[in-house]
């Protein structure tokens, strides 16, 4: 009978209190995780609505890469002149 006052005494004082932490460790990094699952998700919901404007920019940047493009065609064939008048 005395045992049984043992096991139950090493129960309660030692196995619950280790059990309940490892739980109460468990919920809450769960909780965490949960927390940063929502914050992603109202984070991907705000970049996808900001996407709508990528095509109409995207027409602007090939108009202003031309011009670059060209301006640099310009540049070059003006610098290859000078330097054939130096040369």
């Amino acid at each position: 009978m005395k045992t049984w006052w043992v096991g139950n005494l090493l129960l309660f004082l030692i196995v619950v209190p280790l059990v309940l932490t490892l739980v109460n460790r468990t919920l809450t990094a769960i909780i965490e995780i949960r927390t940063h699952a929502r914050n992603i998700l109202d984070n991907v919901v705000t970049l996808t609505g900001k996407l709508d404007e990528v095509p109409e920019q995207l027409v602007v940047t090939d108009e202003v890469v031309k011009q670059v493009a060209a301006g640099a065609l310009r540049y070059a064939s003006g610098a290859d002149k000078v330097a054939e008048l130096h040369s």
